[in-house]
């Protein structure tokens, strides 16, 4: 009996970390394709109006990012985007820990319309 116990408490704390991680990185998955996708199509937009769309695409999928841990960087016709946030995660009842999160490490190749481009990550 105190096996089953132990058992079913060991499982309803995974289910309860699971619970608690997965929308975190549900979300964190999400925000880093909108910022893909945001370097893909940034031509002919600045450094400043790419940090303020990140920064709406922070909001929009419950990301507390800080403006200033977004860096834009150019290269040619290549834009990269990277944004580094920290979530606190409870994993246990009680147990709390910091979690980064970083996203966009590649350079992304501009889209121009009617343009087929290869993407180098």
């Amino acid at each position: 009996m105190a096996r089953k116990v132990v058992q079913l408490a060991i499982f309803l704390l995974a289910v309860h970390a699971l619970y608690r991680f997965v929308p975190i990185y549900l979300h964190y998955q999400q925000f880093k394709d909108a910022v893909h996708e945001a370097a893909l199509f940034s031509r002919g937009k600045t450094d400043e109006q790419l940090v303020d769309q990140v920064m709406e695409l922070a909001q929009e999928h419950r990301v507390p990012l800080s403006r200033e841990y977004v860096q834009v960087r150019r290269e040619n016709e290549r834009t990269s985007i990277s944004a580094s946030y920290v979530e606190t995660i409870e994993w246990l009842p009680g147990y709390r820990r910091q979690w980064q999160f970083d996203v966009g490490e590649g350079l992304f190749a501009n889209v121009r319309p009617g343009a087929l481009i290869e993407v180098g990550r």
